[in-house]
Formats: C-alpha cells, sequence, structure tokens
C-alpha cells in the first residue's frame, strides 16, 4: 500500500510517496505506518504552473540544498556546498534581496543510437523569500517527523572563521588600536616633561628671641593643643621659664580660645570654676571616677589608715586635681592618683565646669567614692 506524506505551508506544498518495509515498528505516540522507502517527491509552489518532481537523489538534493542556501542567507557566510567537485542535481542562486533561483538539474538519460537526440535542459523556477522560507519550513517538518524516512538526517558543521567575510575593513577595526596607541605615547612624552617633586625633611624648630633678648627654647611641659589663631596679649610676655607663677587674682580670659593652665592655676581656679550641679550627671561622673581609680589600685591595702582625698573630675570625667584630706602625711605613691591624673598638668580649659569628690581608700581594701 502506498504511503502519502504531505506538508503544506502557505506558499509551499512538500510531498512524498513511498512504501514501508514492514521492519520499524510503530512508535508508542505515532501510530501512522513508517515510510522508509521513498518512490517521488514532489513540490509544488503557489504562482508557478510546474511542479518540482523527482526521486530520492532529486529529494536528498533538495534537502540539502535549501539548508546550505539558508543559512548562507541569513548569516552572510558563504556555504562550501558550492566547492564541491560532485555535481548537484538542485542549486540555488541568488538573485537580489527578494528573488533566488532554483534551478534542478535533469538526470541523463541512458545512452542511445539516435543521433538527434539531445540532452535534456534544467528546470529553473524563481522564488521569493517568503516562498523560500515557506520551502525551509516543509522541510524542517520532514526532519521533525520520525515515521518518514527515518534513515535521512542532515549533517550540518559550523564554518571555519577563515571563510567569514569581516563585517568591517582592516583600515576602521585598526583604527581604534591606533588611537589608544597615539594616546598612550602623548601622555608618557608628557610625563616626561614633568619636573620630579622635591622632597625635604622637616626642619628642626629654631629658637626666636623674645623682647628681653633672652632665646626662648620650647619645652614640652605646660603645652597643649596649640591655638590655630594665637591672639597676642599686651600683658603677657613669653619666658623660657616652665614653671608660670599663678596670679592671685585670676580673671577669665573673654576670648573663645582656650589658654593652658599649669598645676598652681589648676588649684586656684577651682573658686572661679563653674560647679557642676546637675544630680544626674554627679552621678555619671562617680561612677566614671569609682572605675578608674578601682582599676588602678593594683596593691591593696598597703597602710594602716584610712586615706581620704578630695578629688576634682571635668565634665569628660578627667581626674584634673586632687587633695590629701586625712592623714595629714601619706605616700601618694600607694593610690593610683599620680597616674590617673590628666597629663600634661594644666592643659585644660580657664572656666571648665568642675565637680568634686570625696574618695577614701579603706585599710579593708575597699574603694569608697562620694560626692564633696
Amino acid at each position: 500500500m502506498t504511503i502519502q506524506r504531505q506538508y503544506s505551508l502557505p506558499n509551499c506544498t512538500l510531498i512524498l510517496e513511498g512504501l514501508s518495509d514492514g521492519t520499524a515498528a510503530p512508535s508508542q505516540f505515532d501510530l501512522r505506518p513508517a515510510l522508509s522507502i521513498l518512490m517521488s517527491a514532489e513540490c509544488r509552489f503557489v504562482g508557478q504552473g510546474q511542479p518540482l518532481t523527482g526521486g530520492r537523489d532529486f529529494f536528498e538534493s533538495l534537502v540539502k540544498a535549501v539548508s546550505s542556501y539558508a543559512q548562507e542567507f541569513l548569516s552572510g557566510v558563504p556555504s562550501l556546498a558550492g566547492e564541491s567537485t560532485q555535481p548537484s542535481l538542485v542549486r540555488f542562486q541568488r538573485i537580489n534581496e527578494n528573488l533566488h533561483r532554483l534551478t534542478v538539474q535533469a538526470l541523463e538519460p541512458e545512452k542511445t543510437t539516435s543521433p538527434a537526440s539531445k540532452p535534456p535542459l534544467p528546470t529553473q523556477i524563481d522564488l521569493t523569500t517568503v516562498q523560500l522560507f515557506d520551502l525551509v519550513e516543509a522541510v524542517d517538518q520532514f526532519f521533525a517527523d520520525s515515521q518518514t524516512l527515518p534513515e535521512l538526517s542532515l549533517q550540518l558543521a559550523p564554518v571555519s572563521k577563515r571563510h567569514a567575510k569581516a563585517t568591517a575593513p582592516i583600515a576602521k577595526r585598526a583604527l581604534p588600536a591606533a588611537v589608544g596607541m597615539s594616546s598612550l605615547a602623548l601622555a608618557a612624552i608628557a610625563f616626561f616633561f614633568v619636573p620630579i617633586p622635591e622632597i625635604q625633611r622637616p626642619r628642626d624648630p629654631v629658637p626666636q628671641p623674645n623682647a628681653s633678648g633672652n632665646l626662648a627654647t620650647p619645652t614640652p611641659s605646660g603645652a597643649g593643643t596649640p591655638n590655630p589663631n594665637p591672639t597676642p596679649s599686651p600683658d603677657v610676655t613669653p619666658s623660657a621659664s616652665s614653671s608660670p607663677t599663678a596670679s592671685p587674682n585670676p580673671t577669665p580670659s573673654s576670648s573663645p580660645t582656650a589658654s593652658p593652665l599649669s598645676a598652681e592655676e589648676l588649684k586656684g581656679s577651682e573658686a572661679t570654676a563653674a560647679k557642676i550641679t546637675d544630680a544626674a550627671e554627679i552621678e555619671e561622673l562617680s561612677g566614671k571616677v569609682y572605675e578608674q581609680i578601682n582599676a588602678g589600685w593594683k596593691s591593696r591595702p598597703g597602710f594602716k589608715n584610712d586615706l581620704a582625698y578630695r578629688v576634682t573630675v571635668a565634665q569628660d570625667g578627667a581626674i584634673v586635681g586632687y587633695k590629701l584630706i586625712s592623714p595629714e602625711e601619706a605616700d601618694e605613691g600607694q593610690t593610683p592618683l599620680p597616674e590617673l591624673l590628666y597629663k600634661p598638668v594644666g592643659s585644660r580649659r580657664i572656666g571648665e565646669p568642675l565637680a568634686d569628690f570625696r574618695v577614701v581608700f579603706t585599710t579593708g581594701g575597699v574603694l569608697q567614692v562620694s560626692p564633696w
């Protein structure tokens, strides 16, 4: 029984007729009999009165030619099928952007003794791009049909890069590299003329003569944070002495810039400094004082009687001064107060709010801190 397969598209119809050899079992999902012996192949196009017909050789040549030409048309890379030494029954030729010529060579007739016999002429059909890709779709449907000529397959291979045409001329492709190299060379030349910066070591401070003609040598004692905008005072004369004398009646400076205090001035400023009266702030400072002194009191106890001190604390919790209350004489080295005193002495701000606390070092090794 003859088996027919038809693959229809709007502009192309592919019809295959053949037989089944009976060896192929029907598929589980397709109960149609397998067409394994091709007897004839017919290809019809809309607008073309004469269809293209042939046998298995014609059909295999048509499948290979249309697949190769479609890849060449889409990629722009010439196909190697035209370089084959064996003649092909079906060939495609591009005429313009929308017209493609399909040529089918006629099979050579058997040799006859008649001298008047002439070889048959090839059949040529001009296809539009739409008709061409309908033919491509029909061929794709054939390859997707597993019940029609299952042993026939299309072998596709990538084209070598040496056959690909450059999309841009070599001069245009080399232009970015040339511009980059030129820019690099110009930048190197420009950097060549840039002078090398000179590195100078920091100079040692030079003593400057004061008003009395003596040279004032800078000393680290009593040095606090340098004032970026110092204001000269006519009543103050720089001196090389590192132990300034405290004024009996210190007058707060009206300048917003803080000036350093010596140890004596710090004791004298207690009478004029503002007192911290907020209960919450005093309680917080009491905790800070206890933590500092308790952490620094390593050897305890090392004395016979309790030691009571009046400790002056700034708003940030720094211990800026202390004074022994009882007994009248004691070794201060037995307490951590000398190590916890803010250094350098006298570098705090004038008029800074202060708070006094009573600190007792008991003989039992217990530290007591309470507001003064």
